[in-house]
C-alpha cells in the first residue's frame, strides 16, 4: 500500500495564470514592456505571488509528511512478508513504527495551522474562518486521537496470548496471505508469533486513517484556493504607472 500525495488545487494554478495575463495586458495597453527581473520582483513582491507560493509550500509540506508516513507502512510490508528482515525485535519495532505514524500524522495539522495563520495575516481568513478551520481538523479526527491516546499513553498492545482478529479485518488482505495469518494464529498465537498479523493490522488503521484525511484534506484546500481567488477578485486591483513603478494596491490596507 502506498498512500497517494496532495495536489494543489487546478483553479488556483488557472487563477495565477489570468493573473499573469492582466499584468501583461496592462504592459501592453502602455506600450510598454517589463524586463524578466522586472517580473520576477513584481510576483516576488505581490500578493498573488506571496500566497501562491506559500500555497505550494504548503502541499509540499504536507507531502513530506505522506512521504514518510508511505516509509512507515512500507517498513510494515517488510516484516509482513519476513519478520527478520528488517533486523532487531520486529514486534518492538513495529509499535515504535505505529507510534511514529501518529507522530507524522499529527504534524500534518500543525503544517495547516502554519499556513491558515498566514492566511489570516493576509486578511483572506477572519478570525473566526481560521479558528473554525483549525477546530474542523480536531473535529473530523478526534478518534484518531482517541486511539493514539491508547496506543501511546495507556500502552495498549496486542495480547501476549490468545490474540483475536475482527473477520472483517481478514477480508482486507489477500487469500494467500489469510491463510498464512491463520496459521500463525492455529499454531503460534502470541504477540511475538503474530507480528506479521500485527503489521497488516497496523497497515489497515493507519490506511483508513490516511483516506479520511486526503479527503478532508483537498476539500479544504479546494475551499481556500477558492477563498485566495474571491479575495483577489474584490479586494486586489492592478495599477501600472510606468515602466519602473508596478505595485499591487490592496483597499483593505
Amino acid at each position: 500500500m502506498t498512500l497517494r500525495y496532495i495536489q494543489p488545487p487546478e483553479k488556483l494554478g488557472e487563477g495565477f495564470l489570468k493573473f499573469a495575463k492582466e499584468i501583461h495586458q496592462k504592459s501592453l495597453s502602455l506600450e510598454t514592456k517589463f524586463t524578466e527581473e522586472e517580473i520576477a520582483n513584481f510576483f516576488n513582491e505581490s500578493f498573488s505571488g506571496k500566497i501562491r507560493a506559500n500555497f505550494l509550500l504548503w502541499i509540499g509540506d504536507l507531502n513530506r509528511s505522506i512521504k514518510g508516513i508511505n516509509i512507515i507502512v512500507g517498513d510494515f510490508s517488510e516484516i509482513r512478508a519476513d519478520r527478520n528482515s528488517l533486523g532487531g525485535d520486529p514486534v518492538i519495532r513495529s509499535e515504535f513504527l505505529f507510534q511514529a505514524f501518529f507522530g507524522e500524522f499529527f504534524r500534518l495539522k500543525e503544517i495547516s495551522k502554519i499556513f491558515l495563520k498566514l492566511l489570516y495575516k493576509h486578511k483572506v481568513l477572519s478570525t473566526k474562518e481560521k479558528d473554525m478551520l483549525n477546530d474542523s481538523y480536531f473535529k473530523v479526527f478526534e478518534w484518531v486521537y482517541e486511539v493514539r491516546n491508547m496506543i501511546i499513553h495507556q500502552g495498549v498492545t496486542f495480547k501476549n496470548y490468545d490474540v483475536e482478529l475482527p473477520m472483517d479485518f481478514l477480508t482486507d488482505i489477500s487469500d494467500e496471505e489469510k491463510a498464512k495469518f491463520q496459521e500463525l494464529l492455529e499454531n503460534y498465537n502470541d504477540r511475538d508469533g503474530t507480528v506479521e498479523i500485527q503489521c497488516a493490522f497496523y497497515t489497515s488503521i493507519i490506511r483508513n486513517i490516511m483516506n479520511t484525511f486526503l479527503e478532508f484534506q483537498e476539500k479544504v484546500g479546494q475551499t481556500l484556493a477558492e477563498l485566495i481567488l474571491l479575495y483577489e477578485e474584490h479586494a486586489m486591483s492592478i495599477t501600472v504607472s510606468d515602466h519602473a513603478d508596478t505595485e499591487i494596491l490592496n483597499p483593505g490596507k
